[in-house]
C-alpha cells in the first residue's frame, strides 16, 4: 500500500500533518502483517474441514488416489503457510513489504489448489453433487473475506483461481441455465472483492485512528493548545468513521440478507444429509454475525432518537429476579458466586429500557470477572432506589474510566476476542441512562473490582405497578397458504432468495425492482396483493416508503413491511415516521415470519 493510498484513507489526518509520516505507513504495514498472520494461524483447521466435505462429496465418483492426493497437497500447503506465519509472529521480519508479498503468493497458491478441485472432480459428478461442490467452493471463498480483511491483495490473489475454474466448467456445459450460474459465480466473486476492499479500508482507518490517538496523547504532555486542536481533529475523524461504518453496514447487510434467505430455504428443502448440515452451519454463522451488526444498530437507533421511553410504575424486584434467572447459568459455568438482593419496591420509568441498562451492566460484570463474585443489589432510601452491580474483576484504572463508555473500547482485549463482545455494552448503557434521565456512577479499584450504580426516584404510591418488561405474546406457527406477496428489492439475489423462501411457506410471490416494474405487474397480470415487502432504499434514489404509498393509492390499504440494511440515524427516523414495521438486514427467517403474521393479522 502506497503513501498516497494511506493519505486517501485519512484526509483529516493528512490535512493536519502534511505528507504521510513514513513511520506511520510502516506501522500500518506491520499491523496488516500481524493481523493477517494471526488470522491465518487459525484458518487451516476450518479449511481442512471444507476439504473433508469436498472429499466426502466426490468419494464415489473420483479415484481415491486423486481425492487423497488433492487433499494431502492442499493440507500440506495450509500447514506450511501456518508455520511460516507463526515464524513471522515470533520474530517480526525486517522487510515487512517483502513478507506481505510472500503471503500474497501463499494466497495465490491456496486459491489455485482450491480451484483445481473443479477440473479434477466436476466432470465425473452427477448434477446434485456438482451443485454441492459448487456451493462448498463458493462458501469456501466467502470465508476468506473475513480472514483477508487486513490485506486485500491477498484475497485478490486467492479468489480468482479459486472461483474461475468452477465458473468456466458450468459455462462450458452450454446449457443456458448453467451459463447464468457461471455468471453469478463470477459476480459473487466480484462482490466479495468489493467487500474485502471496504473491509480493508475499515481496518486501515482503525489503525490510523489508533496511531493518531497515541500521537495526540504524547502531545498532551507538551502543550495544552495543541491538545485542543487535536481534540477537534479526533472529533472530525470520529464523525467520518460513523458515516463510513453506516455505509459499510448497509453494503455488508445486503449479501448477508440474501445468504440468510438462501440458507433458510436450503434448510427447508434439505433438512437432513450433508447439504442440510452445511445449511445449519451457515445459519449459525449468520446468527453470530447478525448479533454483532445488531449491536451497532442499537447505537444508531439511540443516536437517531428512534427510541422513546414509555414511563410507568415498575416493580424493581420483578425486573431483578428475571435478570437473576437468566444469569444463574452464566455464573455456574464460570464458577462465580452470584448474589442478588432485590427489594420489593416501585419506581417510575420505562421497564424495557431499565432492564436493558441493568442487564448490560450485569453482563459486563460477568465478562470481566474471572474469579470471585458478582452482586446485584438494591438499596432503598427515603425518596430514591439505588441499583448496584458489583464485581471482583480486574478493576478499571482511573485513566480509563471515561474511555470505557466509548464505542469499540475494551480494556484487556487487544486481540478483539469476539466472545467478549464488541465494546458497545457500556456505550449503550450510557445512552439509555441519559434517555431515562439517570446518571451511571462508577467506583473501581484496580485488582479489587468495580461497582456500577444507578439511582431512581420512588414511584408515587397510587396505581398498580408493572412487573417489568412485558413478555412477548406466544403465537402459533403462521400459515401463509395462498397469501399474495409483492416483493420489491433492487438486488436480484435478494428477490430470488425471498421468492424461494416465501414460496416454501406457501405464498404466491411476485417480485420486482421498483415502482415502475410493480406497476407493469399490476396492469399486465391483474396482480392482487395481500402484503408488500419493500426494501427501504431502491435504485436511482427511489424510496421504499414512497413506493408503498403509491401502490396503496392503486391497491388500497395493503399491509406492508420495510426491510433495510441502512442504519443511518436519518433513515431510522424516516422509517419510524412512516408507521410501517422496519426489519433490519439480515432478517432471520423466524423474525420475517413473525412480522408477516403480525401485519397480515391486522
Amino acid at each position: 500500500m502506497s503513501d498516497a493510498d494511506l493519505a486517501a484513507i485519512a484526509p483529516a489526518a493528512r490535512a493536519a500533518q502534511g505528507p504521510v509520516d513514513p513511520a506511520w505507513a510502516a506501522h500500518l504495514r506491520r499491523q496488516q502483517l500481524d493481523l493477517l498472520a494471526r488470522q491465518w494461524t487459525r484458518s487451516p483447521f476450518a479449511i481442512v474441514i471444507a476439504c473433508a466435505f469436498v472429499a466426502y462429496t466426490v468419494r464415489n465418483h473420483a479415484p481415491l488416489a486423486l481425492v487423497g492426493g488433492w487433499t494431502l497437497v492442499l493440507t500440506a500447503l495450509l500447514f506450511a503457510r501456518r508455520r511460516f506465519v507463526q515464524a513471522l509472529l515470533r520474530e517480526p521480519p525486517a522487510d515487512t513489504p517483502r513478507a506481505l508479498d510472500h503471503l500474497v503468493w501463499f494466497a495465490f497458491a491456496n486459491g489455485l489448489l482450491t480451484g483445481i478441485a473443479a477440473p479434477l472432480f466436476f466432470t465425473a459428478l452427477p448434477g446434485e453433487e456438482r451443485a454441492l461442490l459448487t456451493m462448498i467452493l463458493v462458501c469456501w471463498t466467502a470465508g476468506g473475506v473475513a480472514t483477508a480483511a487486513a490485506y486485500a491483495r491477498a484475497f485478490y490473489a486467492y479468489v480468482a483461481p479459486a472461483l474461475l475454474p468452477i465458473a468456466a466448467l458450468w459455462a462450458l456445459t452450454g446449457v443456458p441455465a448453467n451459463i447464468v450460474l457461471a455468471v453469478l459465480i463470477v459476480l459473487f466473486g466480484l462482490i466479495q472483492v468489493f467487500f474485502v476492499r471496504d473491509n480493508e479500508r475499515v481496518v486501515h482507518e482503525s489503525f490510523l485512528i489508533r496511531y493518531e490517538n497515541e500521537r495526540l496523547l504524547d502531545a498532551l504532555e507538551r502543550e495544552r493548545q495543541e491538545v485542543l486542536l487535536a481534540r477537534d481533529r479526533a472529533e472530525e475523524a470520529s464523525r467520518a468513521k460513523s458515516h463510513f461504518l453506516a455505509a459499510a453496514s448497509h453494503d455488508l447487510r445486503q449479501p448477508l440478507h440474501a445468504l440468510s434467505l438462501y440458507s433458510a430455504a436450503l434448510s427447508l428443502r434439505t433438512p437432513d444429509g450433508p447439504v442440510g448440515e452445511i445449511a445449519g452451519h451457515i445459519v449459525q454463522t449468520l446468527d453470530s454475525l447478525s448479533a454483532l451488526l445488531d449491536s451497532l444498530l442499537d447505537i444508531s437507533r439511540l443516536d437517531a432518537g428512534a427510541v422513546r421511553p414509555e414511563l410507568r410504575r415498575v416493580n424493581v424486584k420483578a425486573v431483578l429476579e428475571r435478570i437473576e434467572a437468566d444469569f444463574r447459568p452464566v455464573a455456574s459455568a464460570k464458577g462465580l458466586a452470584f448474589r442478588v438482593t432485590a427489594l420489593d419496591t416501585e419506581v417510575e420509568t420505562d421497564p424495557v429500557l431499565l432492564e436493558r441498562v441493568v442487564r448490560n451492566l450485569v453482563d459486563n460484570a460477568f465478562k470481566y470477572t474471572a474469579a470471585g463474585s458478582v452482586m446485584l443489589a438494591t438499596e432503598s432510601g427515603e425518596r430514591t432506589v439505588r441499583i448496584t452491580v458489583r464485581d471482583t474483576g480486574a478493576g478499571i484504572p482511573a485513566a480509563e474510566r471515561e474511555r470505557i463508555f466509548g464505542e469499540f473500547y475494551q480494556i484487556g482485549n487487544p486481540e478483539r476476542d469476539r466472545s467478549q463482545g464488541l465494546g458497545l455494552g457500556l456505550s449503550i448503557v450510557q445512552r439509555l441512562a441519559r434517555l431515562l434521565g439517570l446518571q451511571v456512577e462508577l467506583d473501581s479499584e484496580p485488582g479489587r473490582g468495580s461497582t456500577f450504580a444507578i439511582t431512581l426516584a420512588h414511584a408515587a404510591r397510587s396505581g398498580a405497578a408493572s412487573p417489568g418488561a412485558p413478555a412477548p405474546a406466544k403465537t402459533g406457527t403462521p400459515v401463509f397458504d395462498a397469501a399474495r406477496v409483492l416483493v420489491i428489492d433492487d438486488e436480484p439475489a435478494v428477490r430470488l432468495g425471498m421468492r424461494t423462501l416465501l414460496e416454501l411457506w406457501g405464498c404466491r410471490v411476485a417480485a420486482c425492482s421498483g415502482y415502475a416494474e410493480a406497476e407493469r405487474l399490476i396492469d399486465d397480470d391483474a396482480l392482487d396483493v395481500d402484503l408488500i415487502i419493500a426494501d427501504f432504499r431502491l435504485r436511482q434514489g427511489e424510496s421504499g416508503i414512497e413506493t408503498v404509498h403509491r401502490l396503496r393509492a392503486r391497491l388500497g390499504d395493503v399491509p406492508a413491511l420495510l426491510v433495510s440494511g441502512d442504519t443511518a440515524p436519518e433513515r431510522l427516523r424516516e422509517a419510524q415516521a412512516s408507521g410501517m414495521p422496519l426489519l433490519h438486514k439480515p432478517v432471520p427467517a423466524d423474525k420475517l415470519k413473525q412480522a408477516m403474521a403480525g401485519v397480515l393479522r391486522r
